[in-house]
């Protein structure tokens, strides 16, 4: 490990809510501090944090595809009755296996598979459709793309109008993209947890991935509650506008809404 990714992983005791609004809505916001906000865990506001699914991989060794899931009593899904929407596939089902088994049902979106809409087995219900902000084609790829409000709507008939226990998002940038609707939409705070592998920009500007991890900040500040924060060993980069060399661009990030909490604490 580098020193600044050394270093950012080590200032974990900067957890308060004033000291990263203060530090996010600088402007002098280094890319260090922004790659230090990233890898901020706040790992102790879940007592018990499990990952679901993942892939042993190497070069580096590791586990990659896992998703954190906070288990405490007034945070954990109900195994009798949980719903699960999945965003970026690629094929492995790891994650979405282990869900099903805890008990939820799973939707499962991936427009890059060239498959179409199929139950992956009883309680997994994959579609063939790409999150975006809006209903369209990416004519490029010939991909069908959706925003979430828009695809819980349709599904609305399949699943009722739950909230979403567990919202997966894999979409390799496109992230930046959807969060905002989900936003505007209301969509979000229908979200118990939410998971999201985030992704910096090595070729946008420092202002630009400022304004991404800003984004993150705001939904913080809606009651999402950070509990998870790993890099993706093999996302490492030189990210040159934000004055970083060898550091991680990916990042498994989990959150759970404080303002869906059931009603037993420990």
């Amino acid at each position: 490990m580098n020193s600044a990714l050394q270093g950012a992983a080590g200032q974990h005791c900067y957890s308060s809510s004033s000291y990263w609004d203060a530090l996010l809505d600088s402007e002098s916001l280094t890319g260090y501090q922004l790659l230090q906000y990233v890898m901020w865990t706040n790992s102790s506001s879940c007592l018990l944090s499990h990952d679901f699914g993942g892939v042993l991989v190497q070069n580096p060794p590791g586990i990659d595809g896992q998703k954190a899931v906070c288990i405490d009593p007034h945070v954990a899904p109900n195994p009798a009755d949980c719903l699960v929407y999945s965003f970026g596939i690629n094929d492995e089902w790891s994650f979405d296996e282990q869900m099903e088994k805890y008990g939820c049902q799973v939707f499962a979106f991936d427009p890059s598979m060239a498959t179409g809409p199929h139950d992956h087995s009883p309680g997994i219900h994959f579609y063939d459709w790409g999150l975006a902000d809006r209903d369209g084609m990416d004519s490029e790829k010939n991909w069908t793309l959706r925003s979430l409000s828009s695809i819980y709507s349709e599904l609305t008939a399949r699943h009722g109008h739950k909230k979403i226990d567990y919202l997966k998002i894999d979409v390799e940038f496109a992230e930046w993209i959807a969060l905002p609707q989900m936003i505007q939409s209301g969509m979000l705070a229908n979200v118990r947890q939410l998971a999201v592998e985030i992704h910096l920009n090595k070729s946008e500007s420092i202002d630009q991935n400022r304004d991404y991890v800003k984004l993150l900040r705001s939904i913080e500040r809606m009651g999402f509650v950070r509990f998870d924060s790993k890099y993706n060993p093999w996302s490492i980069t030189h990210l040159l506008h934000l004055g970083l060399i060898s550091v991680p661009f990916a990042h498994e990030m989990a959150w759970y809404n404080e303002n869906l909490l059931r009603g037993f604490y420990l």
